[in-house]
């Protein structure tokens, strides 16, 4: 049973109550959620902002790296006194800053095969949000062996993921869900782990164009936590130099390696082409 909410709480997230889809019981949805953010980078740091302002309650911050100065325009929850220390942990300042009711876990660790295995059997408040359904991942990093690992673990483990990445005037963002779309697929069905995504490292990127993509992915994050607005089941594509999304259906591929233990009801359809189409629009 979700905890009432403070006067204080009330007036501080008074104009998302005024929303008939959320509301005083879905605020306090919002607040008992955990969502754990892979990769406090230029779309992490937006998210974990986002999210914060809005009331999530619990954040787990995964990242093992140490901020740069190349890091500062995009990467907002840091500045030139953060430059040389842990990212993690000045994330997690800034967020107690910005929102002291979040609770905050950091984990200055790459997201590896080791870290994945034990993350559930580490942390007793992990293990119970995957036992009431109350965790989420967002995927934030920036290369494809990361992805398709942080994929192939919530995959295996049902946990909702939502998934995006930039890459200089191109952004894209998908939901997975075994539980509410299994019919969809995976990342993998989509993007194979032979592909090869180029990074912002590799390309350029500019600041507004990962807080668009970041906003993208905060607001898929709290649709789907509050159950709210149409079922995702596509890969959206954002072209920052045109100002255009495309949208296209996802289907899960049923030679997929990954997500082939998921239930599908045979209502469900088993469909692979778009995967290809997917593939080449983003490429």
């Amino acid at each position: 049973m979700n905890k009432a909410l403070s006067e204080q709480q009330f007036v501080q997230y008074y104009r998302q109550i005024l929303l008939p889809e959320v509301g005083e019981q879905g605020q306090q949805t919002l607040m008992s959620q955990h969502i754990m953010i892979v990769g406090i980078g230029g779309l992490g740091t937006h998210v974990a902002q986002q999210l914060a302002a809005a009331g999530i309650g619990h954040l787990h911050l995964v990242d093992d790296d140490k901020v740069d100065m190349s890091n500062l325009p995009r990467q907002i929850l840091f500045n030139a006194s953060s430059v040389g220390r842990e990212k993690v942990e000045c994330a997690a300042k800034e967020i107690s800053k910005l929102n002291p009711d979040v609770t905050v876990r950091t984990y200055s660790e790459k997201f590896s095969e080791q870290f994945a295995q034990s993350l559930i059997s580490r942390h007793s408040d992990v293990k119970q949000a995957c036992q009431h359904n109350k965790l989420m991942v967002l995927d934030c990093s920036d290369n494809m062996p990361t992805r398709q690992l942080i994929n192939a673990w919530c995959a295996r483990q049902l946990i909702p993921l939502v998934s995006a990445s930039v890459t200089a005037f191109s952004g894209q963002l998908m939901v997975v869900d075994a539980q509410r779309m299994s019919e969809a697929g995976c990342y993998h069905c989509v993007f194979s782990a032979k592909e090869t995504l180029q990074t912002c490292s590799d390309m350029g990127v500019l600041g507004p164009m990962v807080s668009v993509i970041a906003s993208m992915q905060a607001l898929t994050a709290i649709r789907h936590v509050l159950t709210i607005g149409e079922k995702d089941n596509t890969l959206h594509i954002f072209d920052g130099l045109r100002l255009i999304w495309q949208s296209i259906v996802r289907h899960r591929d049923p030679q997929c390696t990954v997500c082939q233990h998921w239930q599908i009801s045979p209502q469900e359809p088993l469909l692979s082409e778009t995967n290809s189409f997917a593939q080449e629009a983003y490429s």
